[in-house]
Order: structure tokens, then C-alpha cells, then sequence
């Protein structure tokens, strides 16, 4: 594939793209939304149901006296297991729906929080809190952002969407066991009435049948390793209905992964 058809999701807005697969996609978020709580519902049914049958089995054993240490054990154990396992399942329901929430931005408390912001200063602040709170991350930032750069906007939602795609680089761009190390460069230029924002890794990347994908809700290459798929979902809903603005990305495989933003000055919307 040309230089030019990798990068082709760059030069389309990503409005575009939505609206040509508008049925589609909400097609497939209502199939994810099911698909994604029942699973760990469902287990956990099936697991309450084998819990009530083997009480009333020790039950019946206790009132007959026939209930001994042996198989008094026994019970224990599996009930022990069935409850790791329902509480393993609730928690994941519990992050499931905490993390979907956050697809419906238009009334978050970020959405009413309209600062003006130096641009360099709150990735600054991103930038140091990950430090501090991954010591160990196999993630280092370049900024390449100068002082000065001021818009009216809203930067609990700007550290948001770094947070997550910083996520996505850790769960995706390192791949699996094929990197231990990864750089992500922020950086900014003017565009109009406020600047692109650029958010690029170094990591594996992303294959060109997957690259239309990645944006949509529940999508995921790592299902297995418990990750719901809505992170950049999430971005996308967050740069286009906060920031109003649109998502533009490209990828080629090892050769990283690019996300672009305008964020606007806001006072002027």
C-alpha cells in the first residue's frame, strides 16, 4: 500500500466516516452494550444457581445427619470458588459500565468546567502525574509544545483524552512481548482560531485492516485480556461533542500510532 492509502484516514474527517456507517455503528454498540454485561451476568447466574443447589444438598444432609467433615469441606471450597469467580464477574461489570459511561459526554462535569488553559501547561501537569503514578510505566513523553499557547476549553476533558490514549499506546503499542519500551510525542501547531493538538507513539501500530476499526465502541485485539474496546471510542465522543472538533489518525505497522485534534478556542464557538 501507498504512503498515501495508509494515511487516508488522516485526510478524512472522521464525521465523514461516521455518518456513512451511522446504523451500523449504533447497530453495533447496542450488540457490544448486551453482549459485554451478559457475559459476566450470565456466568455469575449460573453460578448462583449451582451455589443455591449445593446449600439445600448440605442443607438436607445437615437435617437428615448425614452431613460429615468430609463433605462439609467440600462445600466449602466450591462455595469459596463460585464466589471468587461471581465477584471476579460483578467487578468486571462494575468497570464495563463505568467506563461506558463515559461515551455519554454532553453532561459530564468536565462538559461545564470551560477554562482558559495553557496548553503546555496542563500536558506538563498530565505528563508529571503519569510519572509519579507509573514509576515503572515502559512509557516516556516527548513535549514538544511552547509556552504560551493559551485557548478557552476545557482541560479536565484534554486530560482525559490523554489518559486514555496513553492507555491504548500501554495496552496496544507495545504489543504483545514485542517491545519493552515506547516514546509518545505531544505536540502542538496553530490552526486557526487554536492549534492541532498531535498525540503520535512509536509503538507497533495498527494493520491497515484493522486502522477503520479502531475508533469504533467494543472494538478490541486484546478481548482476552479483559479490555472492553472503548477507550478511543471515547476520545472520538469527547474530541467531536466537548471539543467540537473532529478526530483525524493514521497508522502503519511498527511504525507507531498518530491521533490529531484541533482544539478549538471555545469562547469563539
Amino acid at each position: 500500500m501507498s504512503n498515501k492509502q495508509s494515511t487516508s484516514p488522516l485526510a478524512e474527517p472522521q464525521s465523514v466516516l461516521q455518518e456513512a456507517v451511522s446504523n451500523q455503528a449504533v447497530s453495533g454498540l447496542v450488540a457490544g452494550v448486551s453482549h459485554e454485561i451478559n457475559t459476566p451476568l450470565g456466568v455469575n447466574i449460573g453460578n448462583c444457581t449451582l451455589l443455591i443447589e449445593l446449600l439445600d444438598e448440605v442443607a438436607n444432609k445437615y437435617n437428615n445427619g448425614a452431613l460429615d467433615a468430609e463433605s462439609f469441606g467440600e462445600f466449602l471450597d466450591t462455595a469459596k470458588d463460585l464466589s471468587a469467580s461471581m465477584l471476579k464477574n460483578m467487578r468486571r461489570a462494575s468497570k464495563l459500565l463505568s467506563t461506558f459511561k463515559q461515551v455519554a459526554v454532553k453532561n459530564t462535569e468536565e462538559a461545564s468546567m470551560l477554562e482558559q488553559v495553557d496548553i503546555a501547561e496542563c500536558v506538563s501537569e498530565f505528563v508529571a502525574a503519569h510519572g509519579m503514578h507509573n514509576q515503572a510505566s515502559p512509557i516516556t513523553f516527548t513535549v514538544q509544545i511552547p509556552p504560551g499557547a493559551i485557548v478557552t476549553t476545557y482541560p479536565a476533558v484534554i486530560t482525559q483524552i490523554l489518559t486514555a490514549l496513553t492507555s491504548n499506546t500501554l495496552i496496544h503499542g507495545l504489543g504483545v512481548g514485542k517491545r519493552e519500551h515506547c516514546c509518545i510525542t505531544l505536540s502542538l501547531a496553530p490552526a486557526g482560531d487554536g492549534y492541532q493538538f498531535n498525540f503520535a507513539d512509536d509503538g507497533v501500530g495498527v494493520s491497515d485492516e484493522i486502522l477503520p476499526k479502531v475508533f469504533d465502541p467494543f472494538f478490541t485485539t486484546r478481548r482476552g485480556a479483559g479490555n472492553a474496546g472503548l477507550g478511543l471510542s471515547i476520545v472520538h465522543n469527547l474530541v467531536r461533542e466537548v471539543l467540537k472538533s473532529e478526530v483525524y489518525y493514521e497508522s502503519q505497522p511498527e511504525k507507531g500510532f498518530k491521533v490529531s485534534f484541533k482544539i478549538h478556542n471555545l469562547a469563539l464557538c
